[in-house]
């Protein structure tokens, strides 16, 4: 696994990289978090240790990016000097996995990433099929009728919910919420953007065997239909 450490303490930071190579983990250390989201450009991550108080940027803002980079797949633990109860369920609350309090206890620390590797490998999914499309949740890649079909990770995100929600309207604001998470400066156009883009790169004017319609004053309709 490649796990990506965001601590600027040296010393500590050291520490969690050698308890993580001793079991065969690569690591590499970010004493910032720009830095960390700068090099999720270019680098993939199976797993994230983020210190919530970071000299440039906040762990929320780091998880943030995390999450739009790399969805909600991947887990990510926080250690943090914040124990008091409503810090803990804020930290939760916002995305991540779990939280470890400081000072890290170590043996705490590596029975928690083992227990959260062991649930991500036993909630591995499956890849999504219906009608001409499938989706590989984990590879996040899509095609149409064996095809690949490149998307955006936003246009990935909204396609996995109206699939999960065949013959459901979906309300724009659900939408939002669900695949613009924390992004207060996006509106229900955004959803209306996305949608068309998605009904032409996936053929969901009946192509596809699917249709997405538009449910005027609530939101939209992914359904199957037959194929003439």
């Amino acid at each position: 696994m490649n796990f990506a450490v965001i601590e600027d303490s040296r010393s500590q930071a050291e520490v969690l990289k050698a308890l993580l190579k001793s079991e065969g983990h690569q690591v590499e250390v970010f004493s910032e978090g720009l830095a960390c989201i700068e090099a999720m450009k270019t680098r993939s991550f199976d797993f994230f240790v983020v210190d919530w108080t970071l000299p440039d940027i906040g762990g929320d803002e780091v998880l943030k990016h995390i999450r739009e980079k790399c969805g909600w797949d991947v887990p990510v633990v926080f250690c943090t000097a914040r124990t008091e109860e409503e810090s803990a369920a804020d930290i939760l609350r916002l995305g991540a996995d779990d939280f470890i309090p400081k000072p890290i206890r170590y043996m705490e620390f590596m029975a928690r990433v083992q227990s959260l590797l062991r649930r991500r490998k036993s909630a591995r999914p499956g890849p999504l099929r219906i009608a001409g499309i499938e989706i590989d949740l984990e590879g996040r890649r899509v095609t149409l009728a064996g095809v690949e079909v490149d998307l955006t990770q936003r246009e990935f995100d909204l396609a996995v919910v109206l699939l999960r929600n065949i013959g459901r309207v979906l309300p724009r604001e659900e939408l939002l919420s669900s695949v613009w998470v924390r992004d207060n400066e996006v509106d229900t156009r955004t959803v209306d953007t996305h949608a068309s883009r998605l009904r032409k790169k996936l053929g969901l004017a009946g192509e596809s065997g699917l249709m997405l319609t538009s449910v005027y004053g609530q939101g939209y309709r992914l359904d199957t239909v037959q194929q003439g």
